[in-house]
């Protein structure tokens, strides 16, 4: 483990480099049916924030959910909602890769499962080979066809889990996993950072009220990340804290250029704060400008790594977890 945990230091893993496209489109655990439970549970996933999404954005800053707002356009100038937003761009982009993978590499499930059946697949051309991963009840996790490889482009398939990890420095990930493993950082980080600050740091439990809409933004949404994190099979690596880390600081600087071109916040002017600020007391560069700086810079240095590192933890112990998993099937 202490050898694993060293090479993730590696300078490579800034990058996508090194994976398969199949880890993004089957679940770490064992799956019957497999995959079309996995591409429903992708869809119903992205479905489902979308539609509340909606639902937020229409009744978002009326009363009496929420304080009157001027203008719905407003809605964007929130991190809460960014995140939001980057999560659904996550599960949709996740849910039609998988969809386009599987069909692409001719899955067919058969109508029933018995124990030790597994799955049926549809004939691929001889010329192929297959890589089969199944469990000790014969409940297949993947399959695709691959061209006939050179020793280096070998695939190592780990004896735990089935899943592969291809060796080979030419591995190339496809561009839309890419981009689901690029908003997968931004969007898990984000949702702890968004759900930990609004209950902390924003919400007032004397003068504020617990919506169904803010629930979702603050709370809904980490809920997805937690269970979403350990069913995937997707890696994470501690060097992509870079991406939600470049999230925040995008977010600061369009807040500043906001600022900077007279935008305000929703509510009419406060006596007291005004209505330049965004978040009282830690990002009004009108009035609290070098706060707002300090604040800015601990959560791209600080904040942002840190949560990345703690969601690494629960991947470390989604892994963990299914080589335990795998041991004790293994005896059976």
């Amino acid at each position: 483990m202490m050898d694993e945990f060293k090479r993730e230091f590696q300078r490579k893993n800034f990058g996508f480099g090194g994976v398969s496209d199949r880890s993004f489109v089957v679940p770490q655990a064992r799956w019957c049916f497999q995959p079309v439970t996995w591409i429903l549970y992708r869809f119903a996933a992205a479905i489902y924030l979308t539609v509340w999404w909606i639902v937020i954005l229409i009744y978002w800053g009326e009363p009496p959910y929420y304080k009157q707002a001027d203008t719905k356009a407003k809605w964007f100038i929130y991190v809460s909602n960014w995140s939001y937003l980057c999560l659904g761009i996550y599960f949709w982009t996740s849910a039609i890769g998988t969809l386009v993978y599987h069909k692409n590499t001719k899955f067919k499930v058969s109508s029933t499962i018995t124990a030790g059946e597994g799955l049926e697949l549809s004939p691929i051309d001889a010329k192929d080979q297959i890589t089969n991963g199944y469990d000790n009840h014969g409940h297949q996790i993947y399959a695709e066809p691959q061209e006939n490889n050179s020793h280096e482009d070998v695939e190592k398939q780990d004896s735990t889990t089935g899943m592969t990890e291809n060796t080979s420095s030419n591995t190339s990930l496809s561009w839309n996993f890419k981009v689901t493993w690029l908003f997968q950082n931004i969007s898990f980080t984000a949702a702890f950072f968004v759900t930990l600050l609004f209950w902390i740091l924003d919400f007032d439990p004397e003068t504020g009220t617990v919506t169904v809409f803010n629930l979702h933004i603050h709370g809904i949404n980490l809920l997805f990340v937690l269970v979403d994190q350990f069913l995937i099979g997707s890696p994470y690596r501690i060097l992509h804290f870079i991406h939600p880390s470049l999230m925040a600081l995008v977010y600061f600087i369009f807040t500043a250029i906001y600022y900077a071109a007279g935008g305000l916040n929703e509510y009419a002017p406060d006596e007291v704060n005004g209505n330049t600020y965004l978040y009282k007391g830690s990002l009004d560069w009108g009035r609290e400008t070098i706060t707002t700086a300090v604040v800015m810079v601990g959560v791209v240095f600080v904040a942002a790594p840190l949560l990345h590192l703690v969601l690494y933890g629960f991947y470390r112990i989604r892994r963990t977890l299914e080589r335990f998993e795998s041991c004790r099937m293994s005896r059976h």
